[in-house]
């Protein structure tokens, strides 16, 4: 009996090792479900995919060596930039978005090279310089028919190339789906936008409409919410799912294919969160800094994952469908809902602050989350991002959890205390095994390499001290040739690695 009892327990370690090994091994394992209505690429949206989790089983660049940078200049407001499907040839194109353009380019293989940029449609959002304006059309996405959606204030424009199938064409802008004027308050202005499952676009507004049109623009729906603001993006799940933060609760607004509700006989719930009292530093608005981030799968337990609004930050994870039965709520949370709330502290044990204004960053079940908390903060959005990168005012930290799925406990799994990510958003490659962003050393900005298990700096490749290199809440992406690309405060920039 015991000899049987130790080949059980020597035959469960041999599966889970071999678990492990896989997770290691196939950096797809942790892909969730693809839509089939996004391009077919390396990263058609932002944030990789509509689950948001800014992760990609493609690789980056391994090492600090035979690294060359490249900087585009443009108008500010280039936070991410995605990757078309391939065209006959193979190639792909890469399409950003500003303040006041819309860019359509070619990754050499060492550089991008601009095929045409077309001016943008919209209504005016003012100041080109003024955070608030620049961050609108920040979120975009490519389908699976070549075509490009930007928004830029209460419009999305649609795009694609102006010979069809043809990759080295201009731009032309097939379309333009305005919000009809009656269902805006005064100051509104798209803030997040995402792909459904069935093929809707689905945005939301900093005044709180959240609303889905399809790609055609001919079929329109949306959901107010009434006293709640929206400062960030959105998620999207399999089933039609919409996971939208607003500054008073978490919430699930369902899409039943004739409907936008919030309803749980729809599939539709809310839950309250602590939201703090305001917002601060390079903060964008009141509640949680971050996108909500998707976690799990399949056969998995689902969750979304936040972080929260108080003082002192909190990693936040809800379960994203049915709370089981047996669950009970959680000492100190505002929603049964909550399955773990925890503080973020960066490995400062006596912290009674701390703040990030990005969504976290998801790897299977593993949640990065960097520092921005300024060390002196005037409150001028513009003025705390350009000091943001200056030593004596950045922020230094990053910290790592893991959510195990037997004990359903969250912990945390390093802290890197040194690394000072001031402002942009994290990636992740499961190829490499690395996390990178778009960091500051001694005044100088870099492209910043983790390694994922343990936190230690891989790398950091030095770009500049000069302003325009500052990544001004842009998202670090994996590219196309074991590269990164950012946008910056006036561009964008890139590293590559030759083979």
């Amino acid at each position: 009996m015991y000899s049987r009892k130790i080949f059980i327990v020597v035959i469960c370690l041999l599966i889970s090792c071999k678990k492990e090994s896989s997770l290691h091994t196939n950096p797809f394992a942790d892909e969730p479900p693809k839509n089939t209505y996004l391009a077919d690429s390396p990263w058609p949206i932002t944030h990789a995919n509509p689950y948001a989790q800014a992760s990609s089983p493609f690789a980056g660049p391994s090492e600090n060596v035979n690294i060359s940078k490249d900087y585009k200049a443009g108008a500010p407001g280039t936070v991410t930039m995605v990757i078309s499907g391939a065209y006959p040839s193979g190639n792909r194109v890469v399409w950003y978005g500003n303040n006041t353009h819309v860019v359509k380019a070619k990754d050499t293989g060492s550089g991008l090279q601009i095929i045409a940029q077309k001016e943008k449609e919209g209504n005016s959002l003012g100041s080109i310089f003024s955070v608030e304006s620049s961050l609108s059309g920040a979120y975009t996405l490519i389908d699976k028919d070549f075509t490009f959606f930007s928004p830029r204030g209460t419009s999305i424009n649609a795009y694609s190339d102006a010979v069809s199938g043809d990759e080295n064409s201009g731009i032309t802008l097939l379309r333009t789906f305005a919000i009809p004027p009656a269902l805006l308050a005064a100051d509104d202005k798209i803030v997040g936008m995402n792909l459904t499952y069935d093929g809707y676009i689905a945005f939301a507004t900093n005044k709180g409409l959240v609303g889905v049109v399809n790609r055609s623009f001919s079929d329109f729906h949306y959901y107010k919410f009434s006293d709640e603001e929206i400062s960030n993006s959105i998620a999207c799940d399999e089933e039609n799912g919409i996971y939208v933060v607003t500054s008073k609760r978490m919430y699930r607004v369902q899409w039943t294919g004739t409907k936008l509700s919030i309803d749980e006989t729809d599939g539709g719930w809310s839950a309250e969160y602590e939201t703090g009292s305001g917002s601060a530093g390079i903060r964008l608005g009141e509640g949680s800094g971050s996108t909500p981030t998707l976690m799990g799968f399949k056969n998995d337990d689902k969750y979304v994952v936040i972080t929260d609004g108080q003082d002192l930050m909190h990693l936040v994870v809800l379960w994203r469908d049915k709370i089981p039965d047996n669950w009970q709520q959680l000492p100190g949370t505002k929603s049964r809902r909550i399955a773990a709330q925890l503080p973020v502290t960066f490995g400062n044990s006596a912290a009674t602050k701390s703040l990030s204004e990005q969504s976290v960053c998801i790897r299977g079940f593993d949640i990065l989350v960097v520092n921005n908390e300024l060390k002196n903060s005037t409150n001028n959005r513009l003025q705390d991002l350009i000091s943001s990168g200056l030593p004596q005012n950045a922020p230094f930290g990053a910290e790592k959890f893991h959510w195990n799925t037997n004990s359903r406990k969250l912990t945390t799994a390093w802290v890197n205390k040194v690394v000072s990510l001031p402002n942009g958003i994290p990636c992740m490659s499961a190829a490499t095994n690395m996390a990178y962003c778009v960091g500051q050393n001694n005044g100088i900005w870099n492209f910043t390499a983790l390694n994922w298990s343990n936190g230690q700096i891989v790398f950091q490749y030095a770009l500049s001290n000069e302003l325009k290199f500052n990544s001004a809440y842009a998202a670090t992406e994996i590219g196309l040739h074991n590269n990164l690309y950012s946008g910056m405060l006036f561009g964008v920039s890139g590293i590559w690695q030759k083979k």
